[in-house]
C-alpha cells in the first residue's frame, strides 16, 4: 500500500505543490511595477487588475519580465542607485515563472484593493489646457504644445509640480518648459488648431527648457522638503504632450497642478543643459552610412551636489554615457544607456544627491548610428543629419540638476533663467546683511573665473554691470562669497 501511494504521489500535477499563488504571490509584484501603467484609463495597452487579466497575458509577461523588457528602464541601474529605477529581481521572475508553469493556481483573493489613483494632493493652483485638444485617432504618435498663462506678475517659488493628464489612454508623457509671454505667439499662430504642432522640441529655445518632465510612472516633482524651483514673473507654460496612437478620435484636456512656498531658508534646484551641441569642439554632422560617436565635458566651478540627469536625442542615438571625474582622478559613474530609445526618454533621479568636489570634470559621450543596421532610422537611404527640432533632425543634449553647497547664503542671486540667447548685460543680487563679497565668473568650458566686483555691499538690493559679465556662448556659473565661504550660485548657458 505505501509503495502505490509513492507511485500516485510521484505523479500528480505537480501544480498541486506549488506554493506560488496569484493573490498570495503574483499580485504584490504586479501591484509594484505593472499597475500604475496597466489599470483601467491608464497608458498599458492592457489592464491587468485581476486574476482572468493576468493570466489571459501570463506567456507575453513571462517573456517580457525574463528579458526584463518590462518595466521599462533604461538606464544601467547596478551602476548608479535611481531613487525612480523601475526593476523587477531575479526573485520575481522566478515566482511569476514558477506560477505560469504551474497551472496559474488562483489563491484565496485579498481583501485590501490597489488604487493607484489613490492619493490626495490639495493644490494652490491648477492650470488647464483653455480648450480640449482633439487628438486624431490615427496609428502614430502625436506631438502637440500649448501654451499655458501662469497669473505672475512677481517671481514665484513651487515646491509640488504635477502633470494631471486629461485622457490616460492617450497621454504618453509630458515636458514643461517656462518662457517669457508672448515667445511663442509666432509658433501657436502658425498652427490653426489649438496649440501648435511641436515634433521633437517646442520649435523654440525656452528660458528655461526642460523644467519638469513628467511619464506614467512619475509622481510629482521630485522636490524634498527644503527644495523650491522658480518660476519667473510673467512666464507662461509651455505644455509639450505626447499622444500615443489609439485608432479613434479622443480629446484631452490636460492640467497642471502646483504647490507655491516661500523662498526663504528653501535651497533652488536649477535644472540646465550643460551638453549640448552648441558646445562641441567639431560640427554635429551625421553623414549618410556612417556610425559616430560626440563627447562633450564641463567643469564644476564649486562644491555642488547633483540631484538628476536628463539626456535628450532623437532616433539615430544609440547610447549614452555619464561620469565624473573628481579632482583626484577618480571616477564616478553617473548615466549608461546602452539601448537609447527615444520612446523612453525621462529624467534619472538619483537616491541621494551626488556631491561633486570643487574642479569636477562631467564628461558625456553619445553614440549615433546613421546606417541600415539602425533599426530606427526614419530614412531608407539615410542622410546627412544634422542638429534641428524636428525628428528627423538629430540632437546631443544633456540636462543636469544641481545644487549648490551653501547653506544659509546671505546674498542672494536672481536666477531669472537658465538659457540665455543673448549676452548677459547685468546681474540683481541681494544681500541680507552688510559684509565684504567676492562676485566672480566661471567658465565651465575652460574651468576659468574672473572677479568682477570685490567690496563691502550694504545690506538690501544690487546690481552689476561689467563688460567681464558672461557674454558669449557658453556654460557659465556666477558665484557670491563672503569671508571664502560660498553664499549662492547661479548655473546657466548662452546659445
Amino acid at each position: 500500500m505505501f509503495r502505490v501511494f509513492i507511485i500516485i504521489l510521484f505523479h500528480l500535477p505537480s501544480f498541486l505543490f506549488s506554493q506560488e499563488t496569484y493573490h498570495q504571490d503574483v499580485v504584490p509584484i504586479i501591484k509594484k511595477h505593472c499597475l500604475s501603467c496597466h489599470s483601467d484609463g491608464e497608458i498599458g495597452p492592457m489592464p491587468l487588475t485581476n486574476y482572468i487579466e493576468v493570466s489571459s497575458y501570463a506567456n507575453m509577461i513571462k517573456y517580457v519580465t525574463s528579458i526584463k523588457l518590462m518595466p521599462p528602464f533604461k538606464a544601467d541601474h547596478y551602476k548608479v542607485n535611481y531613487k525612480n529605477k523601475r526593476a523587477i529581481s531575479n526573485a520575481e521572475i522566478s515566482v511569476i515563472n514558477n506560477w505560469i508553469s504551474n497551472g496559474m493556481q488562483e489563491g484565496i483573493p485579498d481583501t485590501i484593493s490597489y488604487d493607484p489613483n489613490n492619493k490626495e494632493v490639495i493644490y494652490d493652483e491648477i492650470i488647464c489646457m483653455e480648450e480640449s485638444f482633439e487628438h486624431y485617432g490615427i496609428y502614430y504618435d502625436q506631438y502637440q504644445a500649448f501654451v499655458l498663462p501662469v497669473l505672475n506678475q512677481e517671481d514665484k517659488y513651487v515646491s509640488h509640480i504635477e502633470v494631471i493628464p486629461g485622457n490616460k489612454e492617450i497621454v504618453r508623457s509630458a515636458n514643461l518648459s517656462l518662457a517669457k509671454k508672448g515667445r511663442a505667439d509666432k509658433m501657436d499662430e502658425w498652427d490653426p488648431r489649438y496649440g501648435f504642432f511641436a515634433y521633437g522640441s517646442i520649435g523654440f529655445e525656452a528660458e528655461i527648457p526642460n523644467w519638469y518632465s513628467w511619464m506614467p510612472n512619475t509622481k510629482g516633482i521630485e522636490l524634498k522638503n527644503n527644495e523650491v524651483s522658480l518660476i519667473p514673473k510673467n512666464s507662461e507654460l509651455i505644455l509639450h504632450l505626447h499622444y500615443g496612437p489609439y485608432g479613434e478620435t479622443q480629446n484631452d484636456s490636460t492640467c497642471v497642478g502646483i504647490i507655491y512656498s516661500s523662498e526663504q531658508g528653501k535651497i533652488q534646484v536649477q535644472n540646465v543643459p550643460f551638453i549640448a551641441t552648441e558646445f562641441l569642439a567639431d560640427s554635429f554632422n551625421l553623414e549618410a552610412g556612417l556610425k559616430k560617436r560626440f563627447t562633450s565635458s564641463f567643469y564644476i566651478p564649486e562644491d555642488s551636489y547633483i540631484k538628476s540627469i536628463t539626456p535628450l536625442a532623437h532616433l539615430l542615438c544609440r547610447s549614452w554615457e555619464v561620469f565624473a571625474v573628481l579632482p583626484d582622478q577618480s571616477t564616478l559613474p553617473l548615466l549608461t544607456i546602452a539601448d537609447w530609445d527615444f520612446h523612453w526618454r525621462e529624467k534619472y533621479v538619483f537616491n541621494e544627491y551626488l556631491f561633486l568636489p570643487k574642479g569636477t570634470r562631467i564628461v558625456a559621450t553619445a553614440r549615433y548610428d546613421n546606417t541600415r543596421e539602425n533599426p530606427y532610422n526614419p530614412s531608407d537611404p539615410s542622410f546627412l543629419t544634422k542638429k534641428g527640432p524636428h525628428m528627423f533632425d538629430e540632437n546631443f543634449l544633456c540636462y543636469f540638476e544641481l545644487i549648490n553647497s551653501a547653506s544659509s547664503p546671505f546674498a542672494s542671486i536672481k536666477k531669472p533663467f537658465t538659457v540665455a540667447t543673448r549676452r548677459l548685460a547685468e546681474l540683481n543680487f541681494n544681500c541680507q546683511k552688510e559684509a565684504e563679497y567676492s562676485v566672480l565668473v566661471h567658465n565651465m568650458t575652460s574651468n576659468s573665473s574672473v572677479v568682477i566686483s570685490e567690496k563691502n555691499y550694504a545690506a538690501g538690493q544690487h546690481t552689476i554691470r561689467s563688460s567681464a559679465l558672461a557674454n558669449t556662448t557658453g556654460r557659465y556659473a556666477i558665484s557670491i562669497s563672503s569671508d571664502e565661504q560660498l553664499q549662492d550660485i547661479w548655473y546657466f548657458v548662452i546659445k
